[in-house]
């Protein structure tokens, strides 16, 4: 039996009146230069993590915020993009966003419309129905993304944060008071490119995380470059679009185990951000040292797809031969009409456009007193941030807007555990970066607030609670 999605939003925004919620608008208005009512947050990201924070924010009542998303609606985030998985690593039970709230979980979602049967059949949760998900999630919350829009810049200014923005409608300016990096895995890195493929980006070599044409893959050979799941995952959307697929891996088996699967508990989401900065260094190297395997069900689907996985491979030398590639490596040649890299993505914050002009008096994981030493660890260009997903500047350099500019993606990673990482931990990321904004907010706005709490005068006794109080 089913309920139907208007039950459901009856039913949650009943539990929402009943937990107060929307809570006293308690922050003054700041005036801009432009003389326009600054955003108390600029939320940059309309996926899982940017709406997670978006509501997070408005439940404490911060309510003048901004959010943008560089992509039309429907289509913010990975999933109808570069995600090319079948089904999601995380199982359906996880609670992802919903910050406590029955009603908000996917399963709820799942359930009105397709009844407990329904559930009890499902097995993993498709990247399609989480993006519907997600586009529900952000409606029922009122996230109010403004999309199309792309961040060009953020420049401190008197006290505030510069956006420059262009969109649909042309150049746009933003100011605000906090500002929330909410752009995915990708937000504050780059697709990591083998040297020997470097020459042949474009038609010849891709990374994953570019368009896939499936409609011309028929027929062709196709290369992919690694064992991550996201590999996986290309190797099998070119091999059921009838391409013939070799996936070639350095490694000399397939991982088999996620530890970071162990890390879903709450001890974890509250306790890593508080362990000694070697102490997290050492986690993550040991995590990265065993690496992540690919999902099961990814890699049966492979198998299904007739994907042929040479391991053990490193490619020596790249050469274009008629109007392909071919793969010079350890183990023979390798063909190609089209090598896709599933290598995933570096870590590059002075990479990014928007933040040019503070990026290189952020403070890196590298810069930490003993960061540097060990592996050369690509997480150690992470900025190493607050513990609300502040950046924080290199001493000696200009201070000016750095806690205001927070890093809700997974460059949080080392600094934060995976409250910004994915889905498990979505609500305890988003309920600790609204809180911490509010406590920033109230600390810059104190002198206000003091001033209200002294000035607050509504009577508790009226003087009519005894009609004849009589003598003393």
């Amino acid at each position: 039996m089913t309920t139907g999605l208007p039950a459901l939003e009856a039913r949650l925004a009943e539990g929402l009146e009943r937990l107060n919620y929307p809570p006293l608008d308690w922050v003054p208005v700041t005036t801009g230069p432009d003389d326009r009512a600054a955003a108390d947050v600029f939320i940059v990201g309309g996926g899982m993590n940017g709406l997670a924070a978006a509501f997070a924010l408005r439940r404490l009542g911060i309510v003048r915020i901004h959010h943008i998303d560089a992509r039309p609606p429907g289509q913010e985030g990975p999933w109808l993009d570069y995600a090319r998985m079948e089904y999601l690593r995380s199982p359906k039970h996880l609670t992802g966003p919903a910050q406590g709230l029955p009603d908000l979980t996917f399963r709820a979602w799942w359930t009105a419309q397709f009844g407990e049967d329904g559930w009890e059949r499902l097995g993993y949760i498709t990247r399609q129905d989480w993006a519907a998900y997600l586009s529900w999630y952000g409606r029922v919350t009122g996230a109010g993304v403004q999309n199309d829009t792309r961040l060009q810049k953020l420049s401190p200014e008197d006290g505030l944060i510069l956006a420059d923005l262009e969109g649909a409608e042309g150049a746009q300016r933003v100011y605000a008071r906090q500002v929330v990096l909410a752009t995915g895995r990708e937000g504050q890195a780059a697709p990591r490119i083998p040297a020997a493929f470097e020459p042949f980006l474009g038609s010849a070599v891709q990374h994953s995380s570019e368009p896939l044409d499936v409609q011309t893959l028929q027929g062709r050979r196709v290369v992919v470059i690694g064992l991550s799941a996201s590999a996986f995952d290309n190797a099998c959307t070119a091999a059921e679009a009838g391409a013939e697929v070799v996936l070639l891996g350095r490694a000399d088996v397939v991982p088999t185990v996620n530890k970071m699967k162990q890390s879903v508990y709450p001890g974890f989401a509250h306790g890593f951000p508080d362990l000694p900065d070697a102490e997290r260094v050492a986690w993550l190297r040991g995590v990265v040292a065993g690496r992540v395997a690919p999902p099961r069900h990814t890699v049966q689907r492979a198998a299904r797809a007739g994907v042929r996985m040479v391991l053990g491979v490193e490619t020596q030398d790249v050469r274009r031969v008629d109007d392909g590639l071919v793969l010079s490596t350890d183990k023979g040649e390798f063909a190609a009409d089209l090598v896709i890299l599933g290598t995933g993505f570096r870590f590059d914050f002075g990479g990014v456009t928007e933040l040019a002009g503070i990026a290189h008096r952020t403070l890196l994981w590298r810069d930490l007193p003993g960061g540097a030493d060990g592996p050369d660890d690509e997480f150690l260009d992470c900025p190493a941030l607050g513990p609300g997903f502040e950046l924080r500047p290199r001493p000696g350099t200009d201070p000016a807007g750095f806690n205001q500019i927070r890093c809700f993606t997974h460059a949080a990673q080392p600094s934060l555990g995976n409250l910004a990482n994915d889905i498990p931990q979505a609500s305890e990321g988003a309920e600790r970066l609204a809180r911490a904004i509010a406590s920033d907010l109230f600390v810059a706005d104190h002198a206000h607030h003091r001033e209200a709490l002294l000035g607050y005068a509504e009577p508790e006794l009226l003087g009519d609670e005894w009609t004849n109080p009589g003598p003393a």
